[in-house]
């Protein structure tokens, strides 16, 4: 799983030139392990890839550009009028008509008489049915052959081959009707004609309806032909669902026909009757005189698209002049053209979001204030906005499914102690005790076989009120998956090619942990990580209905709270079946006590530590001199427990050291520190000196906080316990600490050189290199806090043990 190459792999992750092998056949395992260190860290370069750059510039350039933007909408575009758009649009439609009937032959420049001759020329025979669909005024809407739709046109055929007629009657009830004989004469003689007719003729004859008929063209506007939107509306108002559907006491086909002849928005004056000059007909010309006016909104909106697009596009290609350092006309031919395009970028997609959201912000206000909201609304705004919106969220997803796939290998590299865990620790320096700090192969075997046994006996003890044997079926499932896993890429965690996994009955188990001897620490390590192993996590992808990869959801059931892994139910069963009969009666507690402490201190619950206490007041002294007999109790009761191998004199002196921030000559202020920092009311903030993201070393620094603190928690869990409250060996756990440093020192050495080198890159390694610098950035930011905790607490035990730095 996720260690190399694998003899199938269902999906590749490409970013630019890198590729990311997801894999899905456990059997085939034979590259080694910190193949996983490459694969996160791509995951996380493809991620930072995928997130917005925009920076202040970027975003005061577009939230400029929505406030400019906005003010010419206010102040230029105006009200939105269906009765002026359908103005516009009919004075187009007229000269279309009469356009049109020219070039068929008509000789007159009067749209009436423009509009006979269509007429005359390009009957129809649906015609002949107008009484039946409610006479002339809503016959055009009520017969789907006058639709200037697919559905109109395919009617049209329908009424040439079947001699009937189809729309709907006066209460909206979808028809057939007859063709009268005198309308029979429109229909074509043979196959050939009959489509002629039922596309060609229809289309013309539509042409003529537009404008109204012979009879009223010109004067009142006449009945023209239902627009697009309407047409689609009234097909679908014949099927049941819409059929019975009501608003406002009005049926739907009520509702349409009331907009088609246009009194549905007309107003009334005092007696109820409807304004004649009023009435806006939202018919083929009325959807016109709405895409009319949708232009006019659609000026300000595109103005504020291309300023954005604009400034993207010269900023990106400014950036680029200066990374190539370009000089001379050839230079210009090493720019690459698709980062300069204002195209698919997550940055630009911020920006565009930023100057939609503000320019749609104004609009509304406006409309909102002057209580015009449904005229002064700019809806190609809003409708743009939604697309940013929908733009974003599109980036949103691409990052999540990569996290998802990059959470995956991350859990399954925190749940597998190998070959690469031991090299962790040996790039804290060289020369350090490999039997302390580190398992050899057999104690490996030992680890994963108590892991099984801990996931064997979660199963048994599953209780689920519903579904309870499907859970722990699909449970003991996922351990047979694991320990396919772990068997046949054992060789591959080990970096052994001829290393192979054993797995053991529980005696046997237990022989093999004596043969190892339990006293000594690695015993306590395997506890440690043992602990640590929480199962049921994804191993494997699969394809999701986007065609997304994605962790497979296989075992999703088994991650809440009532059938997933039970923590305390695990601790008690290592205690009890490990701990204890290795007597080491109580560890198991220990260590979780610890490893929650140091989890607490490093993931940034405290943001800050006592520095300093400055003492403004008498009263405040007073409480100092009463108080300050009772500090060494005070600070044995508070941190305690965490010097577990000290007691008397020695166990006071560290906990009033650990309070103060550590020893003196660590930078802290020793004991004395201890006694201010209880009594000046610092003393519960003192748990969490140091407080937050800790880093692991060496290749651990590439897996992103949430490992690096996972393995410093770890790493420190381990001094703490196992090296002084155990070994009370604090020269090795010195060691430990200075190597830390040096390693923090050698992550900053090589920022500077990674600097120099992407200085000089060409724009897909600056990209690959920059993350990396990122990375690492925040590893050694991390790690130095991390020190400061590990420095805190071994100056503390020197203290209590009486020695002097």
């Amino acid at each position: 799983m996720g260690a190399g190459k694998y003899a199938e792999v269902n999906n590749i992750i490409e970013l630019e030139n890198i590729e990311i092998e997801v894999v899905t056949d456990p059997k085939e395992i034979y590259t080694e392990a910190n193949e996983l260190e490459s694969i996160i860290f791509d995951l996380n370069s493809r991620i930072e890839m995928l997130s917005s750059k925009a920076d202040k510039w970027d975003c005061l350039v577009a939230l400029g550009s929505g406030i400019v933007c906005g003010i010419i909408d206010m102040f230029c575009v105006g009200e939105f009028s269906l009765a002026h758009g359908r103005d516009i649009s009919s004075k187009n439609v007229d000269d279309l008509v009469k356009k049109i009937s020219k070039m068929m032959g008509c000789e007159s420049d009067d749209l009436k008489s423009c509009v006979k001759f269509l007429e005359d020329k390009f009957p129809i025979p649906a015609d002949g049915n107008t009484p039946d669909f409610g006479g002339g005024l809503q016959h055009h809407l009520r017969d789907f052959a006058h639709h200037p739709t697919i559905v109109g046109l395919v009617f049209s055929l329908l009424t040439q081959f079947t001699y009937k007629s189809y729309g709907t009657d006066v209460l909206g009830n979808f028809i057939i009707v007859d063709i009268p004989q005198r309308s029979r004469i429109f229909i074509g003689e043979n196959n050939s004609s009959k489509i002629i007719n039922g596309t060609l003729v229809w289309f013309f004859h539509l042409i003529s309806d537009i404008a109204g008929s012979s009879s009223t063209a010109g004067l009142s506007g006449g009945t023209g032909i239902p627009g697009p939107i309407l047409s689609i509306a009234k097909e679908i108002s014949v099927l049941p669902f819409f059929k019975n559907l009501k608003m406002n006491d009005m049926s739907i086909s009520e509702l349409l026909s009331k907009l088609f002849n246009g009194t549905l928005l007309a107003e009334h004056d005092d007696k109820g009757k409807i304004i004649k000059d009023s009435v806006v007909k939202l018919d083929f010309r009325g959807e016109m005189g709405i895409a009319v006016e949708l232009g006019k909104q659609a000026i300000p909106v595109i103005a504020n698209e291309c300023i954005v697009r604009t400034f993207y596009m010269i900023r990106q290609l400014a950036q680029q002049i200066k990374q190539i350092n370009v000089r001379s006309i050839d230079d210009f031919k090493k720019i690459d053209i698709k980062k300069i395009l204002p195209v698919d970028s997550p940055t630009l997609t911020r920006m565009l979001t930023i100057a939609t959201g503000v320019f749609t912000a104004l609009d509304v206000s406006e409309a909102v204030i002057t209580n015009k909201c449904w005229v002064s609304i700019n809806y190609v705004g809003v409708g743009r906005f939604a697309l940013a919106l929908e733009g974003e969220m599109v980036w949103v997803l691409k990052r999540r499914n990569l996290r998802k796939i990059r959470d995956m290998y991350e859990k399954f590299y925190r749940n597998v102690f190998a070959d690469i865990d031991k090299r962790i620790y040996e790039r804290i320096g060289e020369g350090m005790e490999y039997d302390k700090f580190g398992l050899n192969e057999e104690q490996t075997e030992i680890l994963y076989n108590m892991e099984y046994y801990k996931t064997v006996n979660d199963i048994e003890c599953t209780k689920v009120p519903v579904g309870g044997e499907k859970i722990r079926e699909l449970k003991r499932e996922w351990i047979e998956e694991w320990k396919a896993y772990m068997t046949a890429g054992f060789s591959g965690f080990m970096n052994t090619g001829n290393a192979e996994l054993n797995w053991y009955t529980l005696e046997e188990l237990d022989g093999k942990i004596k043969d190892n001897d339990p006293k000594k620490p690695w015993f306590r390590l395997v506890l440690l990580e043992a602990m640590l192993f929480e199962p049921y996590y994804p191993m494997s992808t699969e394809t999701d209905k986007k065609g997304n990869e994605v962790p497979t959801k296989k075992y999703s059931k088994l991650n809440s709270p009532i059938a997933g892994y039970k923590k305390g139910e695990g601790d008690k069963y290592l205690e009890e079946r490990f701990a204890s009969v290795h007597q080491l009666s109580g560890y198991l507690n220990r260590l979780r006590k610890c490893y929650d402490k140091v989890i607490f201190e490093l993931n940034d619950v405290l943001k800050t530590a006592i520095t300093s206490i400055v003492i403004t007041s008498g009263i405040t002294i007073l409480a100092v001199a009463t108080a300050g007999a009772f500090a060494p109790a005070i600070a044995v009761t508070l941190v305690g427990a965490n010097f577990t191998g000290l007691s008397g004199a020695a166990l006071t002196s560290a906990c009033l050291a650990y309070l103060g921030g550590g020893a003196i000559a660590a930078g802290g202020f020793g004991m004395a520190g201890g006694t201010i920092a209880i009594v000046g009311g610092g003393a519960v903030l003192g748990l969490g000196v140091g407080a937050g993201v800790g880093g692991a070393a060496g290749a651990a620094s590439l897996m992103g906080k949430k490992n690096t603190i996972m393995q410093s928690a770890k790493l420190l869990v381990s001094v703490r316990e196992v090296f002084l409250n155990d070994e009370k060996d604090l020269e090795y756990s010195n060691t430990v600490y200075e190597k830390y440093v040096q390693t923090i020192q050698d992550i900053e050495k090589g920022l500077v050189e990674l600097r120099l080198k992407a200085d000089t890159a060409d724009n897909i390694e600056k990209k690959k290199l920059k993350a990396e610098i990122k990375s690492a950035e925040e590893t050694a930011k991390a790690m130095k806090i991390a020190m400061k905790s590990m420095n805190r607490y071994i100056s503390s035990y020197e203290v209590g043990m009486g020695i002097k730095r």
